[in-house]
């Protein structure tokens, strides 16, 4: 191997090293690219315009999106024992927890219980997990809470106004959900990184658990604080003001804190230890809130009540008095343009926020139970579901990942489960929230604060550590240090942005191929960055592109071929060694599934350039789409099917021999061999090994024809290669 070569093998060796300094997750900014499906949810205008296709089409379209309507004819009564059974545990759940988010969103306590009401009946129609529980949870709570307080006091300053607002948050929010999933847009699922999310939401942990301080320990919000202050600040007010804490409060916030946390250990213990694998559905949250609401009233630890004001005076506990419940009233949200352009960003990074989580849940519960979930359906049904959702009350909903688990562990079957849970919601809306008066704001605030605990990760952060990610465990600290000290909001923005950066940089990076070469004896090309037997071939760069070609990184594609041929030709004329100039560029393509406009137009400005300098370009293993593709955009042409080959082996061959009439200034080649044995009648064994791939460019050259392909198609319908048939070959592997 010429010293040209070397150097150029160590070139690239250096860039395919350079590129792999940042690992990132592989996420390509095409829609449905890694979806698992392709339906379309709009009607063609054939099929609006004729009855018969639209019946048909109807058919086939609505129970994609209403699944309900299939697995309903299957329902058996063991899957209404199950969903019976797990409606109970997440509604015994869901109750205390849905009261304590709607305080955590600084709304009035009822409107938590009203987002889990009507979202859930939507999603157990339109979803497609099974388990999935939908409705208020821990971090869309305190965002949407986050939101509020940065409003202006003539918009949100009435409880009215808030709630008026956070409707019209949640009607935008389903509206982009939505029209998000009717785009193909089921990719976004992917598009924060785990260790990105994990930072943010250890901060929105972090944030939650400290929001909750006053409420457990009595100090009366905002009286030492300036307005809505951020959460260290908040804590180092609460830390300074130690001295107006109510015992009462204290003493009971400790106890339902030991005892939430006590009983998780005590469940486990009973089913480790005793065996009783029933202990998983002892409600706790629920002992918590019956608990403190008995000993609040039997012994009247609630604060007065000033009858002039209706506020709470002097010490005790701070209770949530009367709940103003009942069947939610109809209301169309407010839809005033000031209010659409404040909100409609906040809408778009709940939806990415909210869509993350429930897909990582959901992905996971449908390949544990072995059923298929399709991205774009699921922000179909989150979107209908806010939308209908926000006319009766809801704020903003996705899935909550704890009450998943929950349902999941109770034995869940269907999505019919979310549609009982619903009911008996409903049911505590109506009829039973006067039971709720004497429950106390410390119990609340300590059932959120253990869920906040949680939520908080840190073994991700000391994997993170003790396997050296410095690159991931940066981005890791970053969502997280963002998030906390600044805004949620801005958090999730600088998090997304962080992440399609890192995508982006990812995609546009110069390794996005691999140079072959030819390993000595064989007819295998292997990536010589990888494999130091694999030999660069003179005269001809083999380049296979292992990602898809796109506007982001074609540019880079492009460049990447001129540096590779400019350090060719610079250790060529350095070592005087007088190899074979570039005369060939074959670009293997079998890892591409498509190309956009700019990827063509730029291949196509490539191709025209190379061929003015009398450089040959070749393609390989072109898929039916591409070359439809290249036939669309006249590239086609430009190549001709001479130079369309199906293996590496082919596409070398055949250019080597031009290589070899052009160096000899001659068009006929000398084989010193006999070449006509197949025509004779000779058997194939009649020929040796080392004159079977001259023989195979006779066949080349006396059969290449555009009506069959061109090229090695002949060769490929008559001719048994080696490379194909070895199972070590870059080619038998690309296939």
């Amino acid at each position: 191997m010429g010293d040209h070569l070397k150097n150029t093998r160590e070139w690239i060796i250096h860039s395919a090293n350079k590129g792999e300094e940042v690992e990132v997750e592989k996420t390509h900014f095409f829609a449905g690219t890694n979806d698992e499906d392709q339906e379309q949810f709009l009607f063609t205008k054939e099929e609006l315009t004729n009855p018969k296709e639209l019946a048909k089409a109807m058919k086939v379209k609505i129970p994609l999106y209403v699944p309900i309507i299939n697995w309903i004819k299957s329902y058996s009564k063991d899957d209404l024992v199950g969903d019976v059974l797990s409606a109970i545990t997440v509604a015994t759940m869901l109750v205390p927890q849905g009261l304590a988010y709607g305080v955590l969103a600084t709304l009035p306590a009822i409107y938590g219980l009203y987002s889990g009401w009507l979202p859930l009946v939507i999603y157990s129609f339109m979803g497609s997990c099974k388990q999935l529980a939908v409705g208020p949870e821990a971090l869309l709570s305190v965002l949407l809470g986050s939101i509020l307080n940065g409003m202006s006091e003539d918009q949100v300053g009435t409880d009215a106004g808030r709630i008026s607002v956070a409707h019209t948050l949640a009607l935008l929010v389903g509206i982009v959900s939505f029209l998000f999933g009717v785009c193909q847009f089921g990719f976004l699922g992917g598009i924060l990184s785990r260790w990105v999310l994990s930072g943010f939401i250890n901060a929105v942990a972090l944030i939650i658990a400290i929001s909750q301080l006053d409420a457990l320990l009595g100090v009366v919000p905002g009286s030492h604080s300036g307005h809505h202050p951020g959460p260290y600040q908040k804590f180092w007010d609460t830390i300074t003001n130690l001295n107006d804490a109510d015992k009462a409060t204290v003493i009971m916030s400790a106890g339902c804190c030991a005892f939430l946390v006590g009983m998780r250990f005590f469940k486990q213990l009973l089913i480790k230890k005793f065996g009783w694998k029933n202990a998983k559905y002892i409600p706790e949250i629920l002992l918590t809130v019956i608990i403190t609401i008995l000993v609040t009233w039997l012994f009247g630890l609630q604060k007065d009540v000033d009858k002039a004001t209706g506020q709470q005076i002097g010490s005790g506990i701070k209770i949530l008095l009367d709940v103003d419940g009942g069947f939610p009233t109809p209301d169309f949200p407010s839809f005033k343009t000031s209010i659409v352009q404040e909100l409609l960003p906040q809408a778009f990074l709940i939806v990415i926020v909210g869509f993350v989580e429930a897909t990582a849940v959901s992905k996971g519960l449908a390949t544990k139970h072995n059923y298929q979930i399709s991205s774009n359906r699921e922000l179909v049904a989150f979107g209908t579901a806010n939308i209908l959702g926000s006319i009766f009350g809801s704020y903003p909903v996705f899935a909550s990942i704890p009450r998943t688990s929950i349902q999941d562990m109770a034995g869940s079957r269907t999505c019919l489960s979310g549609f009982i849970t619903s009911c008996l919601l409903l049911v505590t809306c109506v009829f039973l929230t006067s039971l709720f008066k004497y429950l106390p704001y410390c119990a609340m605030a300590s059932i959120i604060f253990v869920a906040a605990f949680g939520l908080i990760e840190v073994h991700e952060a000391k994997f993170l550590w003790k396997t050296r990610s410095w690159g991931d465990l940066i981005q890791f600290t970053i969502a997280l240090l963002s998030t906390f000290i600044l805004e949620v909001e801005l958090g999730i923005l600088i998090s997304v942005g962080m992440c399609i950066f890192l995508v982006l940089k990812h995609s546009a990076s110069p390794h996005v191929y691999s140079v072959l070469g030819r390993v000595p004896g064989t007819n295998r090309f292997k990536d010589v960055a990888k494999f130091p037997e694999a030999e660069p071939i003179e005269g001809i760069l083999l380049i296979r592109i292992d990602e898809v070609l796109y506007f982001a990184n074609i540019g880079q594609f492009k460049q990447l071929l001129s540096e590779i041929e400019r350090m060719m030709d610079k250790s060529s004329s350095v070592t005087g060694s007088g190899s074979t100039p570039l005369q060939s560029i074959i670009i293997n393509v079998v890892n591409i599934p498509e190309m956009d406009a700019s990827a063509l137009l730029t291949i196509e400005e490539m191709v025209e350039a190379y061929h003015k300098r009398s450089v040959k370009v070749a393609f390989v293993q072109v898929s039916e789409k591409i070359k439809d593709s290249f036939k669309k955009s006249g590239l086609y042409d430009i190549v001709t099917p001479q130079y369309l080959f199906d293996s590496n082996y082919e596409a070398v061959t055949f250019l080597e021999q031009n290589i070899n009439q052009s160096l000899h200034s001659s068009r006929q080649v000398n084989l010193n061999m006999p070449i006509n044995s197949e025509f004779n009648g000779d058997d194939d064994d009649s020929i040796s090994p080392s004159q079977k791939p001259l023989r195979n460019q006779q066949f080349i050259n006396e059969y290449n024809d555009e009506d069959v392909g061109g090229g090695g198609a002949i060769l490929n319908d008559n001719l048994k290669l080696e490379d194909d048939s070895d199972p070590d070959s870059d080619d038998f592997i690309s296939k």
